[in-house]
């Protein structure tokens, strides 16, 4: 009996010791009303005899219910979301919810279809997902295997499908209407291969100044589309300044900022005299850049704790004003540009 005491009980030793199955005892665990008196006390006295402690697996055995979320994204979107991801697993801990996460290109868990099916297998409850050049594909997926999520960074909703996001065309309209007002309308904007951030949003955000100001755009010329590595992005930007340099070049990310600051510096271009860059994220880049980026600060901790407090309410049926949350922004200023 002391062996079996010191032993960490399961709720396999529960249910023997108490004589019933292991529903009887997850709906104890669970409170369920349908168990009768006699039974639940004799399966509560086993559980203080053994110093049972009932984990997530045995809550759902009643509920049909995993308490575990799945969370979805490409691998070169790592270094902009860790601490989104950061935010998602404080979250999951505090409304005990287990977090799985799974990655889609070739570093990682593979395809879509090969994550989703790892995702049904293990019986998660729901997903997030970011946005990417795929979320399309990965909506159509969860939809048609009727598991609820949320996704970071895309403006989406139905009835079991929610969003956490930023109003990203107001932030590119802001920051190009403020140049353009200071009559500096040569502007570029950097996207890099996978953005978290709408990429059709924020290149639309600059349309619509342009268009107030009654100026042309070119989308062709004034979008340059960019490696996810630095390397890749820095070596492209050296040829570019070599013919090109701009009033201002706005990049998706700070790393793809850093990359535009140090190819000009090194085709003489000095920043921010004669061109100013801004980016976004306020990651630990903008800070090692010199001259130090201006950039546009998102809660991106937070917007991964929301996303798992909105996929939970939804998991749960809660009443909800909206599916559709909206965070806001802070844009700061440092030494890359003239303000």
């Amino acid at each position: 009996w002391f062996k079996r005491l010191m032993k960490k009980a399961t709720i396999y030793d529960v249910a023997r010791e108490a004589g019933v199955s292991l529903a009887t005892v997850s709906r104890v665990i669970n409170g369920s009303s349908v168990v009768r008196e006699k039974t639940k006390e004799k399966v509560m006295k086993v559980i203080d005899e053994l110093n049972f402690k009932p984990n997530q697996i045995a809550r759902g055995l009643a509920t049909n219910k995993t308490t575990t979320i799945a969370v979805i994204f490409p691998q070169s979107l790592f270094a902009h979301v860790k601490d989104m991801i950061g935010g998602i697993g404080d979250a999951g801990r505090t409304l005990d919810y287990n977090i799985t996460i799974y990655t889609t290109d070739d570093i990682g868990n593979g395809p879509m279809d090969d994550v989703m099916e790892k995702v049904i297998r293990t019986r998660a409850d729901g997903v997030i997902l970011f946005n990417n050049d795929k979320i399309t594909q990965q909506i159509e997926l969860v939809k048609k295997h009727s598991i609820p999520a949320v996704v970071i960074g895309m403006q989406v909703s139905d009835d079991s499908l929610g969003a956490v996001y930023v109003d990203a065309e107001k932030i590119t309209y802001d920051i190009v209407n403020n140049y353009l007002e200071k009559g500096k309308n040569d502007i570029i904007f950097v996207s890099p291969q996978q953005n978290l951030i709408r990429t059709v949003d924020l290149i639309e955000g600059m349309k619509k100044a342009y268009q107030d100001h009654q100026l042309p755009f070119d989308e062709a010329t004034q979008v340059i589309n960019t490696s996810t590595h630095y390397e890749e992005s820095y070596t492209q930007f050296v040829e570019h300044f070599r013919n090109h340099k701009h009033d201002l070049v706005f990049a998706s990310y700070d790393k793809e900022g850093v990359a535009v600051v140090n190819a000009a510096i090194d085709n003489n271009i000095s920043v921010p005299d004669d061109m100013e860059v801004m980016a976004m994220m306020d990651t630990s880049y903008s800070l090692i850049c010199r001259p130090s980026l201006s950039t546009i600060h998102l809660p991106i901790y937070d917007m991964g704790a929301l996303a798992v407090r909105l996929l939970t309410k939804i998991l749960n049926q809660e009443e909800l004003e909206t599916k559709e949350v909206c965070v806001g922004y802070t844009n700061i200023y440092r030494k890359s540009t003239i303000q």
